[in-house]
C-alpha cells in the first residue's frame, strides 16, 4: 500500500498551532510515503509566513510537493502581484515543485492561483490548458502508476463544500483530465473536505479536496486527508483534529480501474 497525505490551506500567518502539533505527530508515526500540499501556505504572502510555512515542512523525512494558493502572492505589494506573484513564493519552496514519483502514483502540480485577474474575485481559479496537458503528458509516461494531479482550484465546484467556485476553464480542465489516464486531482481552496467522480465519455477521475490547518474554519474541523492507494483500489479519510485526539472519517473507497464505489479499508492509525 502506498499512503500519501495531502494537506492544504495552512495559512500562516493565522495557523491553528494546536492542529499542526497533532498533525505532525500523526504523520510522523504513520508510514506515510508522501506528502502534497495543495496551495495557500501563507496568509499574506510574508516572507516571514514562508518561512515558517517551510520550517515546518522540513520536520518531514518522506518527500513533500507544494503548489501555491491565491493567499500565497505579496498581498499589499501590487506591483509584485502584476508582474511576479510568486517569485517569493519559489524561494522557499522551489525544492518542493517538481513531480513525485512513489510506489504505486506519480504526482505531479500545476498553479491555478494568479496574483492578479481581470474580474470581480480575483481569488478564483484559472487554469492554463496547455500546462494541464503537459502534465497530462508526464503523469501518461509513468506505465502502473496511479496518476495525480495536485493544485489549490477543484476543477468543478464540490457539491458538498459551502464555498461555490468558478475556475476559469475549469469545465475544459475536467474534460481533460475525464478523458486522460489521470485518475486522481488533489485540490484545496474550500476548507471541507469532499469527494467527488466526475465521468466523462472516456473515463474519469476523483477529486479529493481537504480542510485546513488554520483558524479559517468554515464547515469542518481542521483537517488533512490520508489516501490509501492499492493495486486495484484507493481509499481516503479526513483525519480530524479535535480536543480529544485525531478522528478518522472514511471519504469513500474506489476501485482504481473504473473508480466504482467500494468499501473503504481499516481506518489509518
Amino acid at each position: 500500500m502506498t499512503r500519501l497525505v495531502q494537506m492544504a490551506d495552512l495559512h500562516f500567518g493565522v495557523e491553528d498551532s494546536r492542529a499542526l502539533e497533532m498533525s505532525a505527530e500523526w504523520i510522523s508515526g504513520s508510514d506515510v510515503d508522501g506528502i502534497v500540499v495543495c496551495g495557500d501556505l501563507s496568509q499574506r504572502g510574508k516572507r516571514s509566513e514562508f518561512n515558517a510555512a517551510a520550517t515546518w515542512l522540513e520536520q518531514f523525512t518522506v518527500p513533500v510537493l507544494v503548489t501555491p494558493g491565491n493567499h500565497d502572492t505579496p498581498l499589499l505589494d501590487m506591483s509584485a502581484r502584476a508582474l511576479a506573484p510568486f517569485r517569493r513564493f519559489w524561494r522557499y519552496f522551489e525544492e518542493r515543485r517538481m513531480s513525485i514519483d512513489l510506489e504505486r502514483a506519480r504526482i505531479t502540480a500545476i498553479n491555478t492561483s494568479r496574483g492578479w485577474q481581470a474580474r470581480r474575485n480575483w481569488a478564483e481559479g484559472s487554469v492554463d490548458l496547455d500546462d494541464l496537458t503537459d502534465a497530462l503528458k508526464h503523469l501518461d509516461e509513468a506505465q502502473g502508476l496511479l496518476g495525480v494531479i495536485a493544485c489549490h482550484h477543484p476543477f468543478r465546484s464540490p457539491a458538498d463544500a459551502p464555498l461555490r467556485i468558478s475556475t476559469r476553464r475549469g469545465q475544459r480542465a475536467s474534460a481533460l483530465m475525464e478523458n486522460s489516464g489521470a485518475q486522481l486531482l488533489l485540490t484545496g481552496h474550500v476548507h471541507t473536505p469532499s469527494a467527488e467522480v466526475w465521468r466523462g465519455e472516456a473515463g474519469g477521475y476523483l477529486n479529493l479536496t481537504c480542510g485546513t490547518l488554520s483558524q479559517r474554519l468554515r464547515a469542518a474541523p481542521p483537517s488533512f486527508n490520508v489516501i490509501d492507494v492499492g493495486d486495484d483500489k484507493i481509499s481516503a479519510w479526513s483525519m480530524a483534529c479535535e480536543k480529544d485526539g485525531m478522528r478518522a472519517t472514511p471519504m469513500g473507497g474506489w476501485t482504481r480501474s473504473q473508480l466504482e464505489p467500494t468499501e473503504s479499508d481499516t481506518v489509518p492509525s
